[in-house]
């Protein structure tokens, strides 16, 4: 048996991927399923980053979003709104064109035509064609009705398999894999990550479809996204400084927020981006941040680290 700590999009994923190989692979969870890093209804996909690598890894993530759209009978879950790095973008773009991945340059008016409601401060940005808005609740709660999600708070795991339970009962599996958050460092050992609180807000336009159709966005201030088809648009930064949000919105106005987690480390790229895997006798373990994009591919790449005494290429590279 498999257990897998953690029913977030990684080990959600890593759950279907399993199964569509012939696993029935357990999720341990100790709260609700993705409500803690993968909260929210939205996330950004973007081909768009700052190393060569994530955009080829990306590219392949792309294609399975579309083939969970296939698969998954959860509707369209990846949004053709494309996707804007404002500011300062010549690393994006020559990682972009490193990589073989389309692109457009913007100016100013440019950014405003992809995000009509911002009053944009940037002289220059990139567009990704690719990028959009996944509609993140939605396929997790996709993949949740594929996995064998049983509420139980782990408390240690041992190199052997034994994954020991805050009811003192151990559940003995022939392989584990930690994909559990703020809790994978406690649960597998220092993996040079820190996590510190992260919010989004949820802001809303006088009309009620104000973000439909809008770009996604990633620049200084921080990033923002419409919500899928309810006309709304997020936005997180660090550091919550709504001065600069009704700057930069002048026409918005917050009605909601989320309550997460981010991590930092020094294997991140500049952009916050990357991950890292690790493993221990029978145990993988993975932490990363900005990992909702690549989600299939991760799934598939983690199902493979599971069965293999060996670690993807592709997970150990970025």
């Amino acid at each position: 048996m498999i257990a897998i700590v953690g029913a977030g999009i990684c080990g959600l994923a890593a759950a279907y991927e399993l199964s569509r190989r012939g696993e029935r692979p357990m999720v341990l969870e100790r709260g609700r399923p993705f409500a803690e890093q993968s909260a929210g209804l939205a996330r950004i996909f973007r081909v768009a980053h700052r190393r060569p690598a994530l955009c080829r890894l990306a590219m392949r993530a792309r294609d399975g979003w579309r083939r969970w759209e296939a698969e998954l009978g959860a509707g369209r879950l990846l949004g053709s709104e494309g996707f804007v790095a404002a500011g300062a973008t010549e690393n994006t773009a020559a990682a972009m064109a490193a990589a073989g991945a389309d692109f457009s340059w913007l100016d100013r008016s440019g950014i405003t035509a992809r995000i009509p409601f911002v009053a944009a401060p940037w002289e220059a940005g990139v567009f990704d064609p690719l990028g959009g808005s996944l509609r993140i609740r939605r396929a997790l709660v996709a993949l949740a009705r594929h996995a064998d999600i049983v509420r139980a708070a782990v408390v240690s795991v041992a190199d052997d398999g034994a994954v020991t339970l805050a009811d003192g009962s151990v559940v003995r599996a022939a392989r584990v894999l930690i994909c559990a958050g703020v809790q994978t460092p406690t649960l597998f050992g220092p993996l040079g990550v820190e996590f510190g609180p992260h919010t989004r807000f949820t802001y809303e336009g006088p009309a009620k479809n104000t973000a439909a159709g809008a770009a996604c966005l990633s620049a200084p201030e921080g990033y923002g996204l419409p919500l899928g088809s309810t006309g709304r648009w997020a936005f997180g930064q660090e550091v919550p400084d709504p001065a600069t949000v009704r700057a930069l919105f002048p026409s918005l106005r917050p009605v909601d927020r989320v309550d997460c987690f981010t991590a930092r480390a020094p294997w991140l790229d500049s952009g916050g981006d990357g991950w890292t895997v690790a493993r221990r006798g029978r145990v993988v373990a993975f932490v990363g941040s900005n990992l909702m994009k690549f989600g299939p591919l991760l799934g598939q790449l983690l199902a493979a680290a599971v069965l293999s005494d060996e670690l993807p290429g592709e997970l150990t590279t970025v």
